[in-house]
């Protein structure tokens, strides 16, 4: 290339450098948000026993137990059969994965699978 025509562009882009938008550094005021991401998680243990009125599973880990809210469209199956929701308090003593999302502190039941005892 031309030695002149070089010159001429990073000359161009030097004198150009200072005609752009200038750029500020955010302010104290302006709100930044961190987005959440939801996590999926599986846990196993024993069903300890159903609230129907609240609605919270308490199942049995060897680490303690832990309650879950479970929501009118969680899955729930043993073996290849649905479960109604109102059907979990007699299935106390079996054991059980529960596949969950949490999300800032909040635990969302995705499905329940029991097994036998």
């Amino acid at each position: 290339m031309n030695k002149e025509f070089i010159a001429l562009l990073l000359s161009g882009m030097v004198a150009g450098a200072g005609a752009g938008p200038a750029i500020q550094a955010p302010t104290a005021s302006a709100a930044v948000s961190t987005p959440t991401f939801a996590t999926t998680l599986s846990v196993r243990g024993t069903i300890d026993k159903y609230d129907r009125l609240t609605r919270i599973l308490v199942l049995s880990t060897p680490t303690g137990t832990l309650q879950f809210p479970v929501a009118p469209t969680t899955r729930i199956r043993r073996g290849w059969h649905k479960v109604d929701p109102a059907d979990l308090p007699a299935l106390a003593g079996d054991r059980a994965t529960i596949r969950y999302t949490e999300s800032s502190g909040d635990k969302v039941v995705e499905s329940v699978h029991v097994f036998g005892k």
